[in-house]
């Protein structure tokens, strides 16, 4: 080989390495430990070097921003850092979605940017009042349900059977009695904690804290093959929410329930007895 094809083959060679560091070893990864976090709280974000370029700097960017907000001096193959949510945020609200990326620059070199992850900072509000038109429901009929903000208006409600989300949108509502049972085997007496929460704002991430839980109870009287008497134990500031009385439930082929109120501690437990009415 003559010394102009070894110089050809080494400048090759030379540039061939080089595109294929630009294309892929250069290239630092990015890693959040959440995409989530509440406001006052610490996420940890980790930018990881695919090449030993210890001594130069670790640099972090917000969105499509030019300039590094957090600056790292790189010891090893990967830097840290930990960011509060304000630190996170710099001059977005709370309740916005952060997109990040980080790169490596030593002299005169700097890499190419990493891939973009997301951080939403959730914020919250005070507890809205939730209220229902009636404690017992069958699954084909529907209860009124109201969620109330202590705010003039808001962008939308959630109504929550436990932390499952059975409703949203306007915060006053008719519920079914099997959108209140979602996911459970039918069963003649299906106790329900309902509670709502809301949203503020439509382009942030704001959520308020529960609001008061109500219970709520799914008569299903088509299990009856005969008339039955179920009890219902609650206790004594639940009560006055009940009302005093009994309610009675047709089934679709005649049978009955009767559902009675007593006082007592709350059981989630059915007590029924079958017999003539």
């Amino acid at each position: 080989m003559s010394s102009v094809d070894f110089l050809f083959v080494s400048d090759w060679l030379t540039g061939w390495t080089a595109a294929a560091r630009s294309t892929w070893s250069e290239v630092p990864k990015l890693i959040v430990s959440s995409h989530e976090i509440e406001d006052g709280e610490t996420v940890k974000l980790t930018c990881i070097l695919p090449i030993d370029y210890r001594g130069g700097d670790c640099r972090l960017f917000r969105q499509n921003s030019q300039s590094p907000f957090k600056l790292k001096t790189a010891t090893e193959y990967s830097c840290d850092f930990y960011l509060t949510s304000q630190q996170l945020l710099g001059p977005q609200p709370v309740g916005s979605r952060v997109y990040l990326q980080c790169d490596y620059h030593l002299q005169q070199y700097t890499s190419v940017l990493s891939d973009s992850h997301g951080v939403t900072v959730w914020g919250s509000c005070p507890s809205p009042a939730l209220s229902v038109g009636r404690r017992f429901v069958s699954p084909d009929d529907s209860v009124e349900v109201t969620c109330s903000p202590p705010l003039r208006s808001v962008h939308r409600c959630l109504f929550y059977r436990d932390e499952v989300i059975v409703a949203r949108g306007s915060c006053s509502r008719n519920i079914t009695g099997k959108e209140l049972a979602i996911w459970e085997k039918s069963t003649m007496l299906l106790p329900v904690n309902l509670t709502c929460r809301y949203m503020p704002y439509e382009h942030l991430y704001i959520l308020s804290k529960p609001s008061n839980h109500n219970l709520l109870f799914v008569v299903d009287a088509t299990q009856a093959s005969s008339p039955v008497e179920c009890r219902v134990s609650v206790e004594d500031e639940q009560l006055v929410a009940f009302g005093g009385g009994s309610w009675t439930f047709a089934g679709a082929d005649g049978p009955t329930v009767t559902i009675q109120v007593t006082n007592g501690s709350l059981t989630f437990n059915e007590t029924c007895s079958t017999g003539s009415k």
